[in-house]
């Protein structure tokens, strides 16, 4: 499944903590995104999936170990961190749209502010990633006049008219109606397909089965355990591993 890009960024994270006050959040990740892999995360809640997500750009700040992002050393002091946050766009729980701007302005704002685009060629990568993710004809309207999983659909084409080699996912589909779930993982699925390597932190373990080369399963602030998706969902062999997915895939089980 794995489609390699000489263009794409990796991660290679090594000795990762991180912690909040004396909350230890992150107890020494290591992991690997390979060029054009799709690596999914999963676990509880609290596990410390969406931080491992937040040291890669550094929006949280690792107080030990390294993180290699497409060829930057984020760890680094003397990192071009605007040069390093270019190659990765992310995508979160909320889709923190412009809301006085329109869907097109929504993606091109940054091309120009960032990148320096001038807003014709802007205007057009927007409607090229506005048509990848099916919202061609879209441009004109505003975040309030788009339901849930269009205002997501929305957010990836403006993360990727940045030209990211690397996007990140934060429970993209957590705060949709289950109705509007489904039409932002098909955007994803395509975006796997077509080689984006991808770090995505879901619950949604029928899509990181689908789609993902690996699956890495946290508790704790640790990796428990990683491999293939089918190994890791299908016959997961850490007892820690095997209660979680029995309680999210079957969750009107009960124990008597």
């Amino acid at each position: 499944m794995t489609h390699p890009n000489p263009h794409a960024g990796g991660v290679t994270i090594t000795g990762l903590h991180k912690s909040f006050g004396r909350n230890e959040v992150l107890k020494g990740i290591n992991l690997s995104v390979a060029p054009g892999e799709v690596v999914c995360l999963v676990g509880p809640s609290g596990s410390g999936k969406s931080t491992v997500l937040r040291c890669v750009n550094l929006l949280e700040t690792p107080n030990a170990g390294t993180v290699r992002v497409s060829g930057f050393d984020a760890t680094d002091p003397e990192v071009d961190l605007n040069a390093m946050r270019r190659s990765v766009g992310m995508v979160f729980q909320q889709f923190n749209l412009f809301p006085h701007l329109s869907v097109l302005e929504n993606c091109t704002v940054a091309q120009t502010k960032v990148l320096g685009r001038a807003k014709a060629t802007a205007a057009d990568v927007a409607r090229e990633n506005l048509r990848r993710v099916g919202l061609e004809g879209f441009e004109d309207r505003y975040p309030d006049q788009l339901s849930g999983g269009q205002q997501q659909r929305v957010a990836i084409a403006r993360a990727l008219s940045m030209d990211p080699q690397l996007m990140l996912f934060d429970e993209p589909t957590s705060a949709l109606d289950p109705e509007t779930v489904g039409e932002v993982l098909s955007v994803m699925r395509g975006l796997a397909d077509a080689g984006m390597t991808m770090l995505v932190v879901t619950h949604e373990m029928a899509f990181a089965r689908e789609v993902a080369d690996r699956v890495v399963f946290m508790d704790g602030g640790v990796v428990v355990e990683e491999g293939p998706a089918e190994q890791v969902i299908g016959s997961p062999t850490q007892p820690r591993t095997q209660d979680f997915l029995r309680r999210v895939l079957n969750p009107t089980h009960v124990e008597l």
